[in-house]
């Protein structure tokens, strides 16, 4: 029994032995190959001054486009408020017409009131003068 934990004792030992060899290759590899990630042709040093070059003109173009979203807006919100005042003009317009008039015809059923005589006078007349005069 002592021999055979013996030898799963050497066996464990020996794959630990090579498991530690081959993480370290491992480790060596991946350090070689992150050095070339870092300075690949993609997203290396000539991706960030490609971007660089290209942040300027997509500035301008956002500028732009905003300003003219902008303007848009502004001339959208002024036609909208030509058209609520023209709509609120034809909703009096039409209740003018469709509701009764009650005042139109108390106008229409009094009498004609007799004319207003009007006082004119210089200082060198002695009499008034009365002018008939209809409002």
């Amino acid at each position: 029994m002592a021999a055979n934990q013996k030898i799963v004792f050497a066996l464990v030992c020996l794959f630990l032995a090579c498991d530690l060899a081959l993480s370290q290759q491992q480790a060596a590899n991946s350090s070689a190959a992150e050095s070339d990630v870092a300075e690949s042709r993609t997203f290396g040093h000539h991706f960030l001054r490609r971007i660089s070059f290209a942040l300027v003109p997509g500035a301008f173009v956002v500028g732009v486009i905003t300003t003219l979203l902008a303007a848009l807006t502004v001339v959208s919100i002024k036609g909208l408020g030509v058209g609520v005042i023209l709509l609120v003009l034809a909703i009096g317009q039409m209740l003018s017409r469709a509701l009764p008039v009650q005042a139109a015809a108390a106008y229409a059923a009094a009498p004609v009131p007799a004319p207003v005589p009007v006082v004119y006078s210089h200082s060198h007349t002695q009499q008034p003068v009365w002018l008939e005069k209809e409002w």
